[in-house]
């Protein structure tokens, strides 16, 4: 296209709502939410894709080919009256994060960060502003101690979802629901295997007690943000003794990230 010498017509788009193309033998209910696959066709959402948005429809491609019908879904910034299992009048104070688990379960805890509460409505349903195209990314897991593997004074878990090759690690959040008790102390750490305090400069963080912490990554210039490939993240609690002398503990991991991006 060159510089114009005439007027030209151009097809404004609002961007309240998209159609996208529906993977291959997928069924995708009215109401759902939709997450966008490594290939960028729609499908129910799972932890990993791209929120796409809620679907204003229900679509089935039920042939073999990728992108035989679109599905239609609400996207950008947009309120949304939902289901929200635990909510109460201080998470819309707060405006708690919402998290999409799967295409029909929301959470205050734990999954892909999807947008935030703004207002309790009853018991068990909020007012839900959702954002399909946040600055920034978050994923969180709840992890408890029964989950880790003992290595002498410390255990670690692997989260189940990798950060995307391409992404920028901004920090971590551990919301200590139950403390890591039994041992003099407990200090949670976030990296990756073989590296496992890469995203925390900060190395106390304490777990022995219900409590937020957090660290971001200890430095700029030793590039331990920027993922060159893709990250699986390791949490790390290191008890005072030996790991084995704690007895409890549950946190909520939070991840913080930049998507990748192409410039």
């Amino acid at each position: 296209m060159a510089a114009l010498t005439q007027d030209t017509t151009w097809i404004e788009s609002r961007g309240e709502e998209a159609d996208f193309p529906v993977a291959a033998t997928t069924n995708i209910y009215q109401g759902s939410v939709v997450g966008l696959n490594a290939s960028g066709y729609a499908r129910p959402f799972v932890i990993g894709d791209k929120f796409a948005g809620i679907t204003l429809e229900g679509r089935n491609n039920n042939s073999s080919v990728d992108g035989d019908l679109n599905v239609c879904c609400k996207r950008g910034k947009f309120y949304l009256e939902v289901a929200l299992a635990g909510v109460a009048l201080s998470d819309a104070v707060i405006e708690a994060s919402v998290y999409a688990q799967d295409s029909g379960t929301l959470s205050l805890r734990s999954g892909f960060k999807v947008g935030k509460v703004v207002a309790y409505l009853r018991s068990g349903v909020a007012l839900v502003l959702f954002e399909t195209n946040p600055q920034f990314h978050v994923l969180s897991e709840t992890v408890a101690f029964g989950d880790f593997t003992d290595v002498d004074a410390s255990g670690y878990i692997d989260l189940s979802t990798p950060i995307p090759e391409g992404s920028v690690v901004l920090g971590w959040q551990a919301d200590v629901k139950t403390g890591f008790t039994g041992n003099t102390t407990a200090v949670v750490q976030v990296g990756e295997s073989g590296n496992v305090d890469r995203f925390s400069a900060k190395l106390d963080s304490s777990c022995v007690a219900a409590d937020v912490v957090g660290s971001a990554p200890p430095s700029v210039a030793a590039n331990q943000g920027y993922l060159a490939a893709a990250v699986t993240p390791r949490v790390t609690v290191t008890g005072g003794t030996d790991f084995t002398a704690i007895s409890a503990g549950e946190m909520d991991i939070k991840i913080i990230y930049l998507p990748a991006l192409r410039v």
